[in-house]
């Protein structure tokens, strides 16, 4: 087998995109509590845009990386789910970094989507009968 196919070397991939995309996932988790702890305007446009929003892209492409591995379809519903609140939660830290003031309603359209994120990526749901 050559080097490239060998085992020991996609076992090494997988766990170094696993890492990356840990680190992602914990660089937007704080920035998403950056942005909710965070008493100033300035403040809190430092954690989305500089800390949150790049996790989110490491977090993303590690991610896209996994699928290919794995061969696994994005059509899955756990990984459309994790881009879809991800997306929300995102869109909901921006919004909240644009405004003076914070509300409760908005941290919770950041943090509920990054929640549900996070229990898509542990238990995986999956189509009823369809094996990959």
């Amino acid at each position: 087998m050559d080097v490239i196919g060998s085992p020991r070397l996609l076992v090494l991939l997988y766990r170094f995109l696993l890492l990356l995309k840990f680190t992602g996932v914990v660089l937007y988790g704080g920035g998403l509590v950056g942005a909710l702890v965070a008493t100033s305007s300035i403040d809190r446009k430092r954690a989305v845009h500089a800390i949150a929003s790049p996790g989110l892209l490491v977090t993303w492409t590690a991610g896209y990386f996994l699928t290919l591995q794995l061969n696994l379809s994005l059509t899955e519903p756990w990984i459309l789910g994790g881009l879809s609140l991800s997306f929300v939660s995102q869109l909901a830290l921006v919004a909240m970094a644009t405004r003076e003031r914070r509300t409760v309603a908005g941290a919770l359209m950041a943090a509920v989507p990054f929640f549900f994120v996070l229990v898509l990526m542990i238990f995986r749901p999956r189509w009823p009968g369809v094996d990959t």
